[in-house]
C-alpha cells in the first residue's frame, strides 16, 4: 500500500524538527531588546497579508515559511514582560503534550472511541475537584476551550436544575460590575433577561446584603431568582468576592452558586488558598487552564458538585450513537457539554502536572503573586505614579493622574518592546494595569521594570 502524498507528506518531520528547533532555541525569556522581532515583541500593528488561497498547492516548504513569518506579527504573550489582559504563558511541557495528542487525532468524545483520552480527562478533572475541595461522592467536571465556554456550561446546567422552561422569562441571575463579560454573554444565550448587576464594595466584591436585598425584592415582585454568580479573581483587579458568605445565601434561598474562577481558581493550589474560602461549595465552578495553570491556549475546566446535572443539560443521543455510549458511573463527555466532536484537551495538562509536580506548580503560583506585591511597593517610589488597586493575586493597578498620560505611557513601553501594559477603567477613571502571572518574571526584572517606566515617564510627551 502506497502513502497518500495529501495525507502523508514525508517532508513533514524535517520541517517540523526545524521549527521546534527554532521556536525553543532561540527564546530567551530574558530579552527585551527594543525593536526586537516576535521573541520578545509585545505589539506589532503592521497590517499582514496573507498569499491568496491557490487552486494548485505549492510546495510545503514555502507554505510553511510563510505560515511561520505571519504569526511572528503577533504578539509573544508567553513573554514574562507580557503584563495585558491575563498572559498566556504556557509552559513547552504543555504544548507538547498538545502536539502528542494532536498527533494521535482522538475523537474524545466517548470512552469507547477514545479509552485513553478519557482516562486522563477523567483524572485531570478528578485532580481539580480535590484541589477546589469539591468533595460530593458524585462530583465531575469536563473539560472546555476556555472561560466564556466554562461559564456558559456551568450556567446552561444551573437553569436545567432551577428552571423549568416555561419560567425562563422570570428567571434571575446576580453578579456584578466586576463579573467578567462572558457571563453575560453566556446568560443571554440561555435566555435570560433578568441579570443584576449589583454594585462592590470599595475593594471591589460583591457584597452579601446587597445581594441578600436584590434577592429579596425580586421574590417580591414575583420573579425567580435562581443563580449568583460569584469571582473568584476578577480580570481588572484580581479580587475575589466573599465566597462563604454567597454560599450561605445561596443555601437559603436554594439558588444554584456560580464561582467563575477562570482566572483565579488557581489560588486554590497556592499559600493564599484561604482567599478562596467557600469555592469548594459552589454547585459549579469554571477554571482556565490556559491562565494560571501555564497551558496552551484552548484548555478550561468546568467542575460540578453533580455531575448528573451536566448529563440533564447536554445529553441528547441520537441513533448512530447508540453502540458508543457509556454507563453512568463515567458518562461520555459528549453527554457533559455542548461539543459532540471535541479534541484530547488533557494531556497538555495531565504531562504538566506529571513533570512538574504539584509542589513546584504552587511555587509558581506564589511567586507569580509575590512579584506583583513587589512591584506595588517599588512603583511608589517613581515621581507621579500612585496605587489604585494594591497588589491582588498577581494583579495591580496604578495611575498618573492623567487618563492621557496613562494611555501614552502605556504606547510607549508596548511600541518599544519595554513591557505590554494597557490601561482599564476603574470607578469610571482611567487606570494603568499589570498581571504578573509569568512564572519566568524575577524580583530583579520587576525593579528593572521600575526603573524603565520611570525613564518612559520622563521621555512621553503630551
Amino acid at each position: 500500500m502506497t502513502s497518500n502524498p495529501v495525507t502523508f507528506n514525508p517532508r513533514v518531520p524535517e520541517l517540523a524538527t526545524q521549527f521546534i528547533g527554532t521556536i525553543f532555541n532561540d527564546y530567551d525569556p530574558r530579552s527585551y531588546a527594543p525593536g526586537a522581532d516576535f521573541l520578545t515583541r509585545q505589539e506589532d500593528r503592521q497590517q499582514v497579508s496573507p498569499t491568496a488561497i491557490p487552486a494548485v498547492g505549492r510546495p510545503l516548504a514555502e507554505a510553511t515559511k510563510e505560515l511561520v513569518d505571519v504569526l511572528e506579527h503577533d504578539s509573544n504573550l508567553r513573554h514574562p514582560r507580557f503584563f495585558g489582559f491575563i498572559p498566556g504563558p504556557a509552559q513547552s511541557v504543555s504544548w507538547l503534550g498538545d502536539v502528542i495528542a494532536t498527533a494521535y487525532n482522538p475523537h474524545a468524545s466517548n470512552w469507547a472511541q477514545s479509552p485513553g483520552a478519557s482516562a486522563l480527562e477523567k483524572q485531570v478533572i478528578d485532580w481539580a475537584c480535590e484541589a477546589a475541595g469539591i468533595s460530593a461522592p458524585n462530583r465531575g467536571g469536563i473539560l472546555v476551550s476556555g472561560g466564556s465556554m466554562a461559564n456558559l456550561t456551568g450556567l446552561m446546567a444551573a437553569r436545567e436544575s432551577r428552571v423549568p422552561l416555561d419560567q425562563i422569562p422570570r428567571a434571575v441571575v446576580y453578579t456584578t460590575e466586576q463579573t467578567h463579560s462572558s457571563v453575560n454573554k453566556a446568560l443571554r444565550i440561555l435566555g435570560i433577561s433578568h441579570i443584576r448587576t449589583l454594585p462592590v464594595d470599595d475593594a471591589f466584591r460583591m457584597q452579601p446584603t446587597v445581594l441578600r436585598q436584590a434577592i429579596e425584592a425580586d421574590k417580591k415582585e414575583g420573579l425567580l431568582p435562581f443563580a449568583v454568580v460569584g469571582t473568584c479573581g476578577t480580570t481588572n483587579t484580581g479580587a475575589i468576592d466573599p465566597l462563604d458568605a454567597i454560599a450561605d445565601l445561596c443555601d437559603e434561598f436554594d439558588l444554584w452558586f456560580h464561582v467563575d474562577g477562570a482566572y483565579g481558581g488557581s489560588v486554590v493550589l497556592s499559600s493564599r488558598k484561604a482567599d478562596a474560602r467557600g469555592v469548594e461549595r459552589c454547585d459549579s465552578m469554571a477554571w482556565d487552564g490556559h491562565k494560571w495553570l501555564f497551558q496552551t491556549y484552548g484548555l478550561a475546566m468546568v467542575l460540578v458538585k453533580n455531575r448528573a446535572d451536566l448529563v440533564r443539560s447536554f445529553s441528547a443521543g441520537g441513533e448512530y450513537l447508540q453502540d458508543v455510549e457509556g454507563g453512568s458511573h463515567n458518562p461520555d463527555w459528549w453527554d457533559m457539554g455542548p461539543e459532540l466532536t471535541r479534541p484530547a484537551r488533557a494531556p497538555r495538562l495531565w504531562l504538566t502536572l506529571q513533570t512538574v509536580g504539584t509542589e513546584r506548580l504552587s511555587q509558581m503560583i506564589d511567586s507569580s503573586i509575590s512579584v506583583a506585591e513587589l512591584f506595588e511597593k517599588e512603583i511608589q517610589s517613581v515621581e507621579g505614579i500612585s496605587i489604585v488597586t494594591p497588589a491582588c493575586h498577581a494583579i495591580v493597578t496604578f495611575t498618573t493622574g492623567d487618563e492621557a498620560k496613562n494611555v501614552a505611557l502605556a504606547e510607549y513601553l508596548r511600541r518599544h518592546n519595554i513591557a505590554g501594559i494597557w490601561t482599564t477603567t476603574l470607578n469610571g477613571k482611567n487606570v494603568l494595569r499589570l498581571c504578573t502571572i509569568s512564572p519566568d518574571e524575577t524580583e530583579e526584572d520587576m525593579e528593572a521594570l521600575v526603573k524603565d517606566i520611570e525613564k518612559a515617564l520622563k521621555k512621553i510627551q503630551l
